[in-house]
């Protein structure tokens, strides 16, 4: 009874983290790394978004508060689309350099995020906002690169199952790094002090991605 219902367990793991057909040999790899490396974005995205709103929660009025913080997101939308642009073409011809350019703006956002409390209140649109461009930036080219991964993952005309099934597992990541986020947000509350994790996350963020598409960009 305990064999079958084992066997059964694992049945259903499986169905959840593999597609019908044929993948490419790093697929489990792939997908294991990747979930664990969203997880950690999502521990920097709740870190360096209780920064932010700590700041604008100082605002004299909820319309200063609005501006402030939808002000950074339109700058930051503008300025990746132009960026975009012009550099979207290299996810093609050179994909390992953009997904260095694509992290190191990712993770440059982070750092720029969970410094705002430090600033005083009229840096924080041009600081923000900055972030911001960088983060969308790097959204968009990540979402290059995997475009190109999950094709070459899939070897049984299954890219829309194998993109499902990555997607489910990276949610997974993402609300379990969210959770942690909350608890670190709540036992550390001090931002500086705070500062001091975050080159740690961004070591392990980058090194774990690196890990996910070794082998499937060259």
């Amino acid at each position: 009874m305990y064999l079958k219902l084992t066997q059964r367990i694992r049945s259903v793991c499986k169905s959840v983290v593999y597609p019908h057909g044929k993948v490419h040999p790093s697929y489990g790899k792939y997908v294991g790394w990747s979930c664990f490396s969203n997880m950690v974005v999502s521990v920097e995205s709740v870190l360096s978004t209780h920064s932010m709103l700590s700041v604008v929660g100082q605002a004299s009025s909820e319309l200063t508060l609005s501006v402030n913080y939808i002000g950074k997101d339109i700058i930051g939308q503008l300025g990746g689309l132009m960026y975009m642009n012009k550099m979207g073409q290299k996810a093609d011809k050179d994909p390992n350099k953009f997904v260095n350019y694509s992290l190191g703006f990712q993770q440059s956002s982070v750092i720029m995020e969970c410094l705002t409390p430090l600033l005083p209140m009229y840096m924080f649109i041009p600081i923000a906002g900055v972030a911001n461009v960088g983060k969308n930036i790097s959204a968009t080219g990540m979402g290059a690169v995997n475009a190109k991964i999950i094709q070459k993952l899939a070897q049984d005309n299954n890219v829309g199952e194998i993109y499902a099934k990555i997607s489910v597992l990276n949610t997974l990541g993402s609300t379990v790094g969210m959770s942690i986020g909350l608890i670190l947000a709540a036992f550390i509350p001090d931002h500086t002090t705070r500062l001091c994790l975050i080159p740690f996350l961004t070591y392990i963020r980058i090194r774990s991605y690196y890990k996910a598409i070794d082998g499937l960009l060259d």
